[in-house]
């Protein structure tokens, strides 16, 4: 589980950003986290603000750092880092380093995992281990200067450090070379932690090959179930997978995602087509009719590719970060939504929850605790966004916090002139 997620000098976000899962004392909606000794982990968070305050930079850093992660063993030595975009409206910040930090639970233990790189090389790197309360050092990295913890680990590690390169991290040159006491927190990277946004052609590339595996008919059980609990009227779907070259399976990504998909492999690719199966009334008979999903509304299209990525995080206990959540979503069906975290019988594996959204039916006190509220804000005049939490700011009695919003209360508001002079 993500516990928090820092990041400084990317994008809009030039000073140090901290977006935290951690649950305050307070007791309000036990149900909204768990715990996990002595720590009280959120199931969700959402992210609001005005259009362009930043939000999806929230959501961009945390892509750049994951891809960083996963994409480093196969860089080439003379490869930039292109995930790294640094603030650009002032003359010092470029040419300093982007930071990321993740502090995450796997089972029984806690780790720390940052880095700070340019986009020529990374300047430095660490990753902590929490058995108890005392962080154990797995590795330091300065420059190109290793220290580590004890001598077993030194052992292990220091003759890793001379096949990692400038701008590679060495968590992932350590995995690569069958590290042990780096897997754990690599393979955290690697398939409990994605983010997504909420576009058809994105979502489609990304959950075809869960489509695709789906031989028990485990899938197609929850997708149906998922639409009905929905009201969506689709009893079933079908699916037409064909083989196409690498070219081809390229050609059908959108150009803005393929850097911030899994590698893709060359060779033979999948091509998914996907019907839904609705049952019609027509003269007295029920029959079945087939509709492209590509002709489904934005919601239930939304729905609907959303059906494998929410299974799988219930199953293995991902952390889902997506971006423009609910835009075409009623709001019922988005507190539905966020209601599933919740619910112990289905997030089994404690799942977690994390969007940006403009939907104002998240923005209760009966849904979500107040440190589950972000807001982020951008400064008008230096262009730097600022993210901060509800509970950051005084708690009133039969506080209406919806209403505070709109009016302005915690910043983060379009600022409309209302003169409405577009021809003076």
């Amino acid at each position: 589980m993500l516990l928090q997620f820092s990041v400084e000098n990317y994008k809009s976000f030039k000073n140090l950003t901290v977006l935290s899962m951690e649950a305050s004392d307070d007791t309000q909606l036990p149900m909204n986290y768990i715990t996990i000794g002595d720590e009280r982990i959120l199931n969700s968070a959402v992210i609001f603000g005005a259009n362009a305050s930043g939000k999806s930079n929230i959501f961009t850093a945390l892509t750049a750092a994951i891809m960083l992660v996963r994409k480093s063993s196969i860089r080439q030595v003379s490869e930039s880092l292109f995930e790294i975009v640094p603030y650009k409206f002032d003359n010092e910040s470029f040419d300093k380093p982007t930071f990321f930090e993740f502090v995450f639970r796997i089972e029984d233990k806690k780790y720390v995992y940052g880095f700070k790189a340019t986009q020529r090389e990374v300047i430095e790197e660490y990753l902590y281990e929490y058995d108890k309360q005392e962080p154990i050092v797995i590795f330091e990295r300065s420059e190109n200067i290793y220290t580590f913890e004890s001598t077993e680990l030194e052992a292990e590690l220091l003759p890793l450090t001379e096949r990692n390169t400038n701008n590679k991290l060495f968590l992932s040159t350590a995995t690569m070379w069958n590290s042990a006491v780096t897997k754990v927190p690599y393979l955290w990277f690697e398939s409990m932690i994605n983010t997504y946004s909420a576009d058809f052609e994105q979502l489609l590339h990304q959950t075809a090959a869960m489509f695709e595996e789906d031989k028990d008919g485990a899938l197609r059980q929850f997708t149906n179930k998922l639409l009905h609990e929905a009201d969506i009227n689709i009893d079933d779907y079908e699916l037409e997978i064909k083989d196409v070259s690498h070219e081809q399976f390229l050609q059908q990504i959108p150009v803005e995602i393929r850097g911030v998909m899994n590698i893709i492999p060359n060779g033979v690719n999948k091509s998914l087509n996907i019907e839904t199966v609705h049952t019609i009334a027509n003269e007295g008979k029920f029959e079945k009719y087939n509709l492209p999903l590509g002709e489904e509304s934005q919601g239930t299209r939304g729905l609907f590719l959303f059906a494998p990525i929410l299974k799988r995080a219930f199953e293995k206990g991902e952390t889902l970060c997506i971006d423009e959540f609910g835009a075409s979503l009623h709001p019922i069906l988005i507190c539905y939504l966020f209601a599933l975290f919740n619910n112990p019988k289905i997030n089994k594996a404690n799942a977690q929850l994390i969007v940006s959204s403009h939907s104002m039916v998240l923005m209760s006190l009966e849904n979500l605790r107040r440190d589950q509220i972000y807001f982020v804000e951008k400064n008008r005049k230096t262009g730097v966004s600022e993210l901060y939490s509800l509970d950051e700011f005084s708690s009133l009695e039969e506080e209406n916090i919806r209403m505070a919003y709109l009016l302005g209360r915690y910043g983060s508001i379009p600022d409309i002139s209302g003169e409405a002079n577009l021809w003076d």
